[in-house]
């Protein structure tokens, strides 16, 4: 049933575009798609990974779609809908599925993801070993199709989520070090996956205001103010992280290496400080949970969480992640905005040229 959901999703978006307006790579075929990170990008691994119970296959999650998935949003996520615009007529499947058709690519994604090691053996699995498992199965692509694909990643979130609730009063040496480490470890694996993988298409997201997230605001108490420590950190690793993107355009050391590098934290700034001017009447709290920014407890049958009238109202669904309006307008924003959101290209453009003796990123 929920295969033929997406299915009727997908094939009602793409009835508004012409099949010339998709780009496709040399072949003139839709690349593959392929998805590292978190919870903002897992689409149902959760609940293959693990026995233990899965909020986001049970209702309120899916609600705007009458299907809960495994998504941890009311409806679709970023990768759903960058794959819809990229020509891929169904989202892909979660690669943990046993009976999942990874022919047009899989995603990677879990929820609790971390970088640095793994948040727990029986629930999660980190960065590095997402990256070690498309390894593991990257022969069922070929060359072509991998070097032509796009890879997006979006992780590091839990990391600093984490850190704060370990470290509250961490100084700021402490933060820069914790990000340094952060960024060293997904440098690593990022040139494990283009030098193994053959990859050579990453689109990458940044990571958004953690501070002002409805559950950090809870937890940390923070008031009408964002936990200042988390968005210290996010800005910190944004910013480093650009860097860490360029240098893997050097000519000799990584032949045909081309990004896309999102600004997330930004839109969702602009959206938190300009609510009406997006479409929002509440950036500050969840659709669905329970407490004072109704940050804990969706999906979860033994909690009394409240569930929003109107979704597309809310920036975010549950305590952390976004509505499936929100992320709608990310994917949009990341597949063709301009160079004040996403740079140096955007996807479109990153799927539109080949990777064929291509030296370095064009600036």
């Amino acid at each position: 049933m929920a295969k033929h959901r997406n299915l009727v999703f997908f094939l009602g978006l793409l009835a508004s575009f012409t099949l010339a307006s998709f780009p496709v790579n040399v072949s003139g075929e839709p690349p593959l798609l392929f998805t590292f990170g978190d919870s903002s990008y897992d689409v149902g691994n959760t609940k293959f990974f693990s026995s233990e119970f899965d909020p986001a296959t049970t209702w309120p999650y899916g609600d705007s779609i009458d299907d809960p998935t495994g998504r941890w949003s009311d409806g679709h996520i970023v990768p759903d809908f960058v794959g819809r615009l990229i020509g891929q007529r169904e989202p892909i499947p979660p690669v943990l599925d046993p009976k999942a058709d990874l022919s047009r690519g899989a995603s990677f994604a879990i929820a609790g993801a971390v970088v640095l090691g793994s948040q727990s053996a029986t629930v999660s699995m980190n960065f590095g070993q997402q990256i070690s498992k498309f390894l593991a199965l990257h022969k069922r692509w070929t060359d072509k199709e991998r070097a032509e694909a796009i890879y997006m990643v979006n992780i590091g979130a839990d990391d600093y989520l984490n850190f704060a609730k370990a470290h509250p009063n961490a100084n700021t040496v402490e933060q820069i070090t914790q990000v340094a480490y952060v960024l060293q470890r997904i440098s690593r694996e990022l040139m494990s996956i283009y030098r193994a993988g053959g990859a050579r298409k990453f689109a990458v997201q940044n990571l958004g205001p953690l501070g002002c997230l409805p559950i950090a605001r809870q937890e940390f108490k923070t008031g009408e103010k964002c936990m200042e420590m988390l968005n210290f950190m996010a800005k910190t690793h944004n910013e480093r992280l650009s860097g860490v993107l360029f240098s893997m355009t050097v000519p000799l050391l990584y032949r045909g290496f081309r990004y896309s590098l999102f600004d997330f934290n930004g839109e969702i700034l602009r959206r938190i400080n300009e609510p009406s001017l997006h479409g929002y009447t509440d950036t500050t709290t969840s659709c669905c949970g329970t407490g004072l920014r109704n940050a804990y407890g969706c999906g979860y049958s033994n909690v009394h969480a409240k569930l929003c009238s109107y979704q597309k109202s809310f920036l975010f669904f549950d305590g952390r992640h976004n509505t499936e309006k929100t992320d709608e307008e990310i994917a949009n924003l990341f597949y063709s905005g301009d160079k004040h959101v996403v740079s140096p290209v955007n996807i479109k453009d990153l799927v539109g040229k080949s990777v064929n003796d291509l030296l370095a990123q064009e600036i």
